[in-house]
């Protein structure tokens, strides 16, 4: 699973970052394909990036299966909770997800709101989705911003 595809991993990772920066609660994000591909991240060096994505895959996996065993089609936020913090999924039009961790005292409502706002241009940068979930916090005024 080697990160890259049509767009540049730049790109990605210039969203990710400023998602980071937008929410300082976040160590980490990460871009995954439909198909499981680490399309981009903010892993730090010496992290191994197809480990790491195996498992948010997997999750990820995970989160739609349960949805659709619930007659829905695919999952809109994940939030996982363990001691050393939380590891946060948003599901991307056509099957990608946006992947994210922090600490243990993150508050994690404004960490998914930041996580679904960054998400329309996310998925305008892999041309998956017309970027439009029908709720207001897909709507911000450039990557990095925050609604107010």
């Amino acid at each position: 699973m080697a990160e890259g595809g049509a767009i540049g991993v730049g790109e990605l990772e210039g969203v990710l970052e400023n998602l980071r920066a937008l929410s300082g609660e976040v160590t980490t994000a990460a871009v995954l394909s439909g198909d499981g591909e680490l399309r981009g991240s903010t892993l730090p060096p010496g992290v191994d990036r197809e480990r790491h994505a195996a498992m948010l895959a997997a999750l990820a996996g995970i989160a739609r299966r349960i949805s659709r065993e619930n007659g829905g089609s695919g999952f809109t936020q994940v939030r996982i909770g363990e001691e050393g913090g939380y590891v946060l999924l948003v599901g991307l039009e056509g099957g990608g997800t946006i992947a994210a961790t922090t600490g243990p005292d993150a508050r994690v409502g404004l960490v998914l709101y930041d996580m679904r706002n960054v998400r329309a241009e996310i998925e305008r940068r892999l041309g998956s989705g017309d970027g439009d979930h029908g709720d207001d916090a897909s709507e911000v005024g450039g990557p990095g911003e925050r609604k107010q």
